[in-house]
């Protein structure tokens, strides 16, 4: 079979182009936020939020964990264990103890500037919860 002379491709409306284009684009923003959600539902929960804060400057092991959130050590282990899985602390073991640290420094700085902003406003008697309903009404 003989190929014919190449023609031009009809061209299509900028329209439909552009709506693939942008369901790319909100596909690949989707996985960004999903992925953003769960880095930030890591710290949903209080007692993550004070192993973070034990191991933010160095390794810890889980006894010392353990004695400084008043956790208790299942608690603690499960929350670590979650933690390491999603990429934000590692572990080592020396001898018989298994040591944690922050992995990601940007975590504990999020988590930080977060902690001195909340509790100044705290402090200060600012009421957080008017903050949060102007915010949702402003949306």
């Amino acid at each position: 079979m003989k190929a014919g002379p190449l023609r031009p491709r009809a061209s299509r409306p900028a329209r439909a182009g552009a709506g693939r284009a942008r369901s790319r684009e909100a596909a690949e923003l989707d996985e960004v936020f999903d992925s953003v959600a769960r880095y930030f539902g890591l710290l949903a929960e209080p007692t993550r939020l004070k192993i973070l804060h034990t191991i933010c400057n160095e390794a810890r092991s889980v006894s010392d964990i353990v004695a400084a959130t008043g956790a208790t050590q299942t608690n603690v282990s499960r929350h670590l264990a979650l933690m390491h899985r999603a990429g934000v602390v590692s572990r080592h073991r020396e001898g018989g103890s298994v040591f944690y640290q922050v992995l990601d420094p940007e975590l504990t700085n999020v988590c930080r500037a977060v902690c001195v902003r909340i509790a100044s406003r705290i402090e200060a008697g600012e009421p957080l919860k008017r903050d949060l309903l102007d915010y949702a009404a402003a949306r």
